[in-house]
């Protein structure tokens, strides 16, 4: 009984030895990889970034203003700041890529784009919740559409325009909703996309 045994635990022992230097392998070749290509990215030249797509905030367009209440005005406040700032979308790019792209020279130039963004979206449905709760639907709907049309990756952006379009009975609106988060490209894609699906027509 004793030899079946032992010969049973040799092949295992084996078996996971090569499974463990087939990874270790593995490991080391994702990781010369990167530093080839980082090595290659901190040595790529300057590029011009002035043809980048910029948002310019539309604040004509936005309901500031329109209502007497210190939180939106702080968040208008904000709004009018960030809108004098180069805002950018650059979800999904790694600082590896972009310095491929355009230049480790330009990595933190448009590191404070991507942040300018994040800030945007964010102030943007923090200002549309607000103005949902002071029961003004129409422009929360405004501000929301809105961030969701610069690729807002913002789970309450989509959560309040589905409870304001089922509200005005309009959930066939949910699908278009449902059409924008699938050209999310963060980690917040899967939950928005999962939570839509239970709102869909």
């Amino acid at each position: 009984m004793l030899l079946p045994f032992l010969s049973v635990f040799i092949i295992i022992t084996i078996y996971i030895a090569i499974r463990r230097s087939s990874a270790m392998r593995s490991e080391e070749k994702v990781w010369n990889d990167f530093r080839e290509r980082e090595q290659e990215a901190n040595w790529t030249r300057k590029q011009d970034i002035s043809n980048l797509a910029y948002i310019k905030l539309p604040l004509s367009d936005l309901p500031l203003g329109r209502f007497d209440d210190e939180v939106l005005a702080s968040y208008e406040s904000a709004l009018r700041d960030l809108s004098t700032q180069p805002i950018c979308n650059l979800n999904g790019i790694s600082n590896t890529d972009l310095k491929l792209r355009y230049g480790a020279a330009n990595l933190n130039a448009l590191s404070q784009c991507d942040t300018n963004y994040s800030t945007l979206v964010s102030l943007l449905a923090n200002y549309g919740e607000k103005l949902f709760e002071l029961s003004h639907p129409e422009e929360a709907k405004q501000v929301l559409e809105y961030s969701l049309s610069l690729g807002s990756d913002i789970g309450k952006a989509y959560e309040l325009l589905t409870t304001i379009y089922e509200y005005e009975g309009q959930p066939e609106k949910i699908n278009a909703l449902y059409e924008s988060a699938e050209k999310i490209t963060s980690i917040r894609r899967n939950s928005i996309l999962r939570k839509l699906e239970e709102h869909l027509p």
